[in-house]
């Protein structure tokens, strides 16, 4: 016994170590070249902003710039209202999420928990406008903002394209993973559908509503085709129309460009990274909420 024993580990003492797993590998490999993907493009802008005027394109396969200046980012606040399109995008951004969550928490709401004639059909209804192309309707919404008097304001901006399906059915598909028995609860001890509402729906949906934010915020902080047909004073512009105008027919401001793009980034990642957790959640317990 005590030969077998010192030969099992002779052999086993000699065995190769684990081999690693291919297929790990390659996996790890194709994230990382993703990352890469995703990464590049937001160090060339960052880096394309901080070169030399006139140097973006001659240098453009230099990945490590050998001068840096901070020329472009005087020049975009000196000679541009830049500062006024900040507050101008901060702004219309928060009233449009505001707005639109607003409109699909009630909504997506009474939809998961109140049963009435029609319901299904009305969200499948709700749901089937998604379909429609926005394009289609530029004419009449413009037509009906100028009735209204709204051009050249923030509500024109926000309020034609703050009802949301796409939000509405998210709100709703999480909502339904909210127990009756808890809202049966609050009504046994006297509270009305509004107190019900703000009191114990909107603190449980925390992670949706914060995930709609973000996902709000950054639709109406990129949003080009819209704000472009309302405003037509720069001062009046937010960011994503304003940075068009460094670039036309008489002017082609590139290096502007890069830098007004690279400071447009940062106010939707500090958003983010304050609301990453709430992001994950609501996008976890929609998926389970699906009914």
């Amino acid at each position: 016994m005590a030969e077998q024993a010192s030969e099992l580990t002779l052999r086993t003492r000699w065995l190769p170590g684990p081999r690693l797993n291919l297929s790990r590998i390659v996996l790890f490999a194709f994230f990382v070249i993703l990352t890469l993907g995703f990464v590049f493009p937001l160090y060339w802008m960052v880096i394309s902003s901080l070169r030399p005027e006139g140097r973006i394109f001659v240098d453009a396969f230099e990945i490590i710039p050998s001068a840096l200046s901070l020329d472009s980012y005087r020049t975009l606040f000196e000679e541009e209202p830049y500062g006024q399109w900040i507050v101008n995008s901060i702004v219309q951004t928060a009233g449009f999420a505001i707005t639109a969550l607003f409109l699909c928490t009630t909504s997506g709401y009474a939809l998961a928990k109140f049963k009435f004639r029609g319901r299904n059909l009305l969200f499948i209804l709700i749901l089937v406008s998604q379909m429609i192309p926005f394009h289609l309707l530029i004419v009449s919404l413009f037509l009906m903002i100028i009735q209204l008097g709204l051009v050249e304001s923030y509500f024109g901006a926000i309020i034609p394209i703050a009802a949301s399906p796409i939000g509405l059915f998210f709100v709703r598909q999480y909502m339904l993973s909210i127990d009756d028995e808890m809202l049966n609860a609050a009504r046994v001890d006297g509270a009305n559908e509004y107190q019900i509402f703000f009191s114990v729906v909107l603190p449980n949906a925390r992670p949706a509503i914060a995930t709609l934010f973000i996902l709000f915020s950054l639709e109406y902080w990129n949003n080009l085709l819209w704000p472009l047909i309302v405003f037509r004073e720069a001062e009046n512009m937010p960011l994503a129309v304003g940075i068009t105008r460094l670039i036309n027919q008489y002017q082609q401001s590139y290096d502007l460009v890069m830098a007004g793009s690279t400071l447009a980034t940062i106010p939707i990642i500090i958003l983010f990274l304050f609301l990453r957790r709430q992001v994950m959640e609501g996008l976890a317990a929609t998926g389970t909420g699906m009914k």
